[in-house]
């Protein structure tokens, strides 16, 4: 298996033998026998781990778990506590996705802060199946058909060769240990109903899945080929004009209906077909100065033609905050002081150009985000909390001054909306040891 996995990662250009991986290990037996093999193959690893805190003493023991492998096999370990059910409430979010977030997030201030150059997590064979049958049940199309990609950005899945039961396997043949997940065997996901109740059967009639994993293959080889040609298509009807990507949609290609083309037009901006849909009925309408929103883009009906720019300010945009930093310069310019809690000057603290929190209230890196609807926070001086837009039509802000407002998160939870307000379970007491300070600068 170890001859299996290199032939993969080499035929992929996963990575190479000397560059800094980061392996995301859960204590399950696949992403323990991830880190087995690459250790075995003499890759630079280090460990990363989230505990979820889901399932209590379970969550617990898995994070031991990972610490003594790490010990095992003498590799750097990076540990955090990421609460997925108040993120999950928070944000609005499922339990599946909060943790998805926390997760990468993590990885990607690891990536930063460390130097790693990639994230090995240990999706395999079946997982990509599973996927599968997931986006065809939600009506997915080739781009959800053809499974989880190898390889996105800087994240890697070395073992997407290799099925559950050769994993599986490998672990007993190799003696190692693992912990189970309680929930993988819980019905009320979808996931596991495919995994439990679905490819049994399916594996009753076909023997084994060697075909549909070439099926899989064939769809991502089709998509490759569908991208590549769409692509030139794509740079026909797109042209850069005053700093805007500038479309005239007019000329479909031959043969492919209107909405398609619209979808396959703007896909690569961020646009789901859900999203071209309506920008096609509004430009069917000749609606002039409508906008569309994706993460990272923006998009403007003018004129019979496509206006397409990057958002300049995004709820996507995130900067981070270390303990060490002295001064940032983006997004804004502000000084940053640790000092005694007894050497503040009172009269700062109505300062709207300081927050001051108490440093050991806060968890780093600290995020600097742009404020979402929905956000909600606990105002200094008020007992209970307040939505961050209510808090804004309180302060009488005008649409413009709401979009240049941005929001410092300690954990998941706002510590200041700069410039305006700090937040009460963040605040300075008689009893605080260290102040952390930001100050803004013109």
């Amino acid at each position: 298996m170890v001859d299996s996995l290199n032939k993969y990662i080499n035929k992929h250009n996963l990575c190479t033998a000397n560059q800094k991986l980061l392996v995301a290990v859960s204590g399950g037996v696949d992403s323990v026998v991830l880190l087995h093999l690459l250790v075995k193959s003499n890759y630079s690893v280090a460990i990363a781990h989230c505990n979820f805190k889901l399932r209590g003493t379970e969550s617990e023991e898995d994070e031991k778990f990972v610490r003594k492998l790490a010990e095992k096999y003498q590799l750097p370990i990076y540990v955090k506590q990421c609460p997925a059910n108040d993120y999950a409430s928070r944000h609005k979010l499922t339990i599946q996705e909060a943790a998805r977030n926390l997760r990468y997030r993590f990885f990607d201030e690891l990536i930063k802060q460390k130097g790693f150059e990639k994230v090995a997590v240990a999706h395999h064979a079946d997982d990509n199946l599973e996927t599968f049958f997931i986006n065809l049940f939600r009506g997915g199309g080739l781009q959800g058909l053809k499974g989880i990609p190898v390889q996105r950005g800087h994240y890697i899945r070395p073992l997407m060769f290799a099925t559950r039961e050769q994993i599986e396997q490998y672990a007993l043949e190799y003696d190692l240990q693992w912990r189970n997940d309680s929930s993988n065997s819980s019905l009320k996901y979808l996931r596991n109903k495919i995994r439990h109740k679905l490819l049994p059967e399916i594996k009753k009639i076909t023997g084994d899945f060697n075909t549909i994993f070439q099926s899989l293959d064939n769809l991502k080889e089709d998509a490759l080929v569908l991208d590549t040609l769409l692509k030139n298509e794509r740079s026909k009807h797109i042209k850069t004009q005053n700093g805007f990507l500038l479309s005239n949609p007019d000329k479909t290609p031959k043969g492919l209906p209107e909405s398609l083309w619209f979808y396959y037009l703007l896909k690569e901006y961020g646009f789901t077909r859900y999203d071209t849909d309506k920008i096609f009925d509004a430009y069917q309408k000749k609606s002039t100065g409508k906008h569309f929103f994706s993460e990272q883009f923006e998009l403007l009906i003018n004129r019979g033609n496509l206006l397409i720019r990057k958002r300049k300010a995004t709820a996507a945009a995130r900067f981070l905050i270390s303990a060490e930093n002295t001064f940032i310069s983006e997004p804004f310019k502000a000084r940053i002081r640790v000092m005694s809690g007894n050497t503040i000057n009172p009269t700062l603290f109505k300062n709207p150009g300081y927050g001051f929190f108490d440093m050991d209230k806060l968890s780093f890196p600290l995020i600097l985000r742009k404020w979402r609807k929905g956000d909600r926070f606990k105002p200094y001086g008020l007992k209970g909390s307040k939505l961050v837009s209510d808090f804004f039509t309180d302060i009488k802000l005008s649409q413009f001054e709401k979009e240049k407002v941005w929001i410092l998160e300690s954990d998941g939870v706002i510590a200041w909306v700069v410039g305006y307000r700090t937040a009460e379970p963040f605040k300075v007491t008689k009893n605080t040891k260290t102040v952390f300070s930001v100050q803004l600068s013109d």
